[in-house]
């Protein structure tokens, strides 16, 4: 199974949802991909642990206050919070949850990119908690999705030190975030017709049957399931409290 504990800077490190009713947000991923999911604990401000096969996932929690949306936020590792911060206010950002450390032992901050995007900066520790991923149930990709994805590399590229490369989806370009030689992240330019914003992608071994559960347990289908060569079978769903996530089943790996 992937499990990583190395996260340098740029890369993804962590994702949680905060949601208008945690216990059946619970209940839903846990039926949908047969997490583990431990109770909501002070100490981790009342966020659970959500795991696979004793390996940790995500985490679940509550909305920090009633203007916020249900949503799924990702997070990137970064050398330096305050610096990281200080980068995204120069480039066109915002800063929603100042550098801090809200639970014990976690530094983090949230920002919004210049079209409005949010996510996460996370301070790596020198001993980091495993995270499980790109395996059936787990983090398979991130992917930012905005009306014009290119007006913010530069403000990714200062903050989170990446570098920008391209491939094509079928006829598309498609924008890659990278550190070193690896991918780390996508961009894709949307009609407009929603807010900017960071798509978690979740692998399944089966889309069609995945589709079938996310929607039986109280999901909508956002998009019809979508299919690229050299990508994979994919699908956009709302969970039951509204937080919008989608499936990823991978191409096969060529024999």
């Amino acid at each position: 199974m992937p499990i990583e504990d190395a996260f340098p800077h740029g890369t993804p490190i962590w994702v949680d949802l905060q949601s208008t009713d945690p216990p059946a947000a619970a209940t839903y991923y846990r039926e949908l991909f047969g997490w583990e999911v431990g109770p909501p604990l002070p100490e981790t401000g009342n966020f659970s642990l959500a795991s696979a096969r004793g390996v940790a996932v995500a985490a679940l929690g509550p909305l920090p206050s009633e203007d916020v949306p249900t949503m799924w936020t990702a997070y990137f590792a970064v050398d330096d919070l305050e610096a990281a911060a200080d980068a995204a206010r120069t480039t066109g950002g915002s800063i929603l949850l100042e550098p801090g450390e809200p639970v014990p032992g976690v530094r983090l901050a949230i920002v919004a990119d210049p079209a409005g995007a949010v996510f996460g900066l996370w301070q790596r520790r020198e001993h980091n908690e495993p995270w499980l991923r790109d395996e059936p149930g787990a983090v398979d990709w991130l992917e930012l999705v905005a009306p014009d994805p290119e007006s913010t590399f530069g403000f990714y590229t200062s903050v989170l030190g990446v570098g920008i490369s391209e491939m094509r989806v079928g006829e598309q370009p498609y924008g890659l975030f990278d550190v070193g030689d690896t991918s780390v992240a996508g961009a894709y330019t949307s009609d407009g017709s929603e807010p900017a914003s960071w798509l978690v992608y979740f692998n399944v071994a089966d889309l069609d049957a995945g589709v079938v559960r996310a929607t039986e347990l109280g999901g909508t289908l956002r998009t019809e399931p979508l299919s690229a060569p050299g990508v994979g079978r994919w699908a956009e769903i709302v969970d039951p409290q509204g937080a919008v996530f989608a499936l990823l089943e991978p191409e096969p790996e060529p024999v």
